[in-house]
């Protein structure tokens, strides 16, 4: 464990949803997430007393890595490349400058533990170009008086004389998901460290196999699962 450090974010791939039951008989719902080895590339303290620690994830061949990058990571030490890096702020205890060092590697049993209280932050899917109903929940026009051909359309865009024109930010048809998103309340459940994989009380944004940043908040709750010594 990083007893020194304040680092509360950690990367993790999605793996899909299940189910499991807590020791009340509740039936709750399980996202899974891989979480492979995050690996520190550099560390810098910023004017706010914060350091923004330099995180790899997922892992790629290194001669497919950009040359720049590429050294970077071989200055590290480490022999493999990265899919992602990310920025994250971390605090410091006074004493332990060499904590979270480049060439550290964090492991999920060093952030996470059972019952911490998560954010989730990922990409949500694709949806393409949908239509307002979908898009934005609009409930359609009215099925009779003649409109057979307009039950899912918008409807009035504005008013003709003033203003005149259609405002900026109008609930309108067009391509939708692909946006950040992040979700708030989850509770880690389990935690399996063999298999670096750690189940959460909830949905997560995304798709399967896309990249997701796992942050504590700093509150626990109590939850054991069925079985779970």
């Amino acid at each position: 464990m990083l007893m020194d450090t304040m680092l509360n974010t950690i990367f993790a791939t999605k793996v899909g949803m299940s189910q499991a039951w807590s020791e009340d008989g509740k039936r709750l719902p399980i996202t899974k997430l891989q979480v492979a080895d995050n690996i520190v590339l550099s560390k810098k303290v910023t004017q706010d007393a914060l350091t923004t620690i330099e995180v790899g994830y997922g892992n790629k061949k290194l001669k497919n890595v950009q040359k720049p990058l590429r050294e970077q990571i071989k200055k590290s030490g480490f022999s493999f490349g990265v899919k992602q890096i990310k920025g994250v702020k971390a605090t410091i205890a006074e004493g332990s400058e060499d904590a979270l060092a480049a060439g550290t590697t964090l492991n999920v049993s060093d952030i996470l533990t059972v019952g911490d209280v998560v954010t989730v932050q990922g990409t949500t899917k694709g949806r393409g170009f949908a239509g307002a109903m979908k898009r934005h929940g609009f409930h359609g026009g009215p099925k009779t008086h003649g409109q057979s051909d307009r039950a899912r359309a918008v409807g009035s865009i504005g008013s003709g004389t003033t203003p005149g024109r259609v405002w900026h930010g109008k609930r309108m048809p067009g391509h939708y998901g692909v946006e950040t998103k992040t979700v708030s309340g989850l509770v880690v459940v389990h935690i399996d460290a063999d298999k670096k994989e750690v189940w959460l009380s909830g949905p997560v944004p995304g798709f399967r196999t896309s990249t997701v940043a796992i942050t504590k908040t700093g509150v626990s709750k109590d939850i054991k699962l069925k079985g779970q010594s």
